[in-house]
């Protein structure tokens, strides 16, 4: 079955990239076809901007990014950047004190810096030296509760926690968080939490993108596997769930493909596009 469809939204952990965090042959090769078929295609993560970038950049991907959970819309990697939204500093600190009373490490993703709470490496960017040593080109990148306190008054896109396993922990934070204003909060998996600027989700970057380049939300393939895609699933016109998402994504999706490691992104645009 065949959509008229005109742009493609793709998350990136656990929907287009691979166990080894690349984009394998398949899913390649299909997206160089839509885009050579006048398809735009998107990346659109909950990753902070300059390493969304380069992992386009490295698979030889050019293309608009939505990154930081839609707080930023970049018109290709390391390119014009149509769209952001900043988290109030009445906001920031708030959270802050939150994250600091329950003790729990975290990163602060901001506009051109990277903050890291703990004083070890934990954000996926951070596990390949190569790639992390590009990263440090382009963001100031810093460790520890002084280098925290330092962005504070930054702009700021993204507090980002990681769980050491799934406890309470996470539970309790979200319930300290409701009484913040400004913010929301969602996950892109079992043991984080992702502290957003109230108005910066997925569906909200899909959309300035979308009337950036003109495309009806009609027109628009959205696929994803975790909560922090739930909104650009329910806006694009033909919402695909990976077959390894989310009970919550799979009731929202029109339609399912395969697991992100069986090249579901692929398959999806062989399915619905040609």
């Amino acid at each position: 079955m065949t959509a008229d469809i005109r742009l493609i939204a793709a998350d990136f952990d656990g929907t287009l990239l691979n166990r080894e965090g690349g984009i394998s042959d398949y899913n390649k090769e299909m997206i160089k076809k839509s885009q050579d078929a006048g398809i735009i295609f998107a990346a659109a993560t909950g990753r902070y901007p300059e390493n969304a970038a380069q992992i386009m950049v490295d698979e030889g991907i050019t293309c608009p990014i939505i990154s930081t959970n839609g707080a930023v819309v970049d018109l290709s990697p390391y390119g014009e950047r149509i769209h952001e939204t900043i988290m109030d500093t009445a906001s920031v600190y708030a959270v802050f004190d939150v994250l600091e009373a329950f003790n729990e490490g975290y990163y602060i993703f901001g506009r051109k810096t990277v903050t890291n709470r703990w004083t070890i490496p934990r954000h996926i960017s951070e596990r390949n030296e190569e790639h992390l040593a590009k990263l440090k080109q382009r963001v100031t990148y810093r460790m520890g509760l002084d280098a925290t306190k330092a962005v504070l008054d930054t702009p700021i896109y993204k507090f980002f926690v990681i769980f050491d396993q799934d406890d309470n922990a996470s539970k309790d934070i979200q319930t300290a968080l409701l009484d913040i204003k400004g913010i929301e909060v969602t996950s892109s998996g079992g043991r984080n939490l992702e502290i957003m600027p109230v108005g910066a989700d997925k569906g909200k970057g899909l959309d300035v993108l979308a009337q950036h380049v003109g495309v009806n939300p009609a027109h628009i393939m959205a696929l994803g596997d975790q909560l922090n895609d739930l909104s650009m699933i329910a806006y694009a016109g033909l919402g695909v769930a990976m077959g390894n998402a989310v009970d919550t994504i799979k009731q929202q999706a029109d339609a399912i493909t395969a697991p992100y490691d069986e090249d579901g992104v692929g398959q999806a645009i062989a399915r619905f596009c040609f």
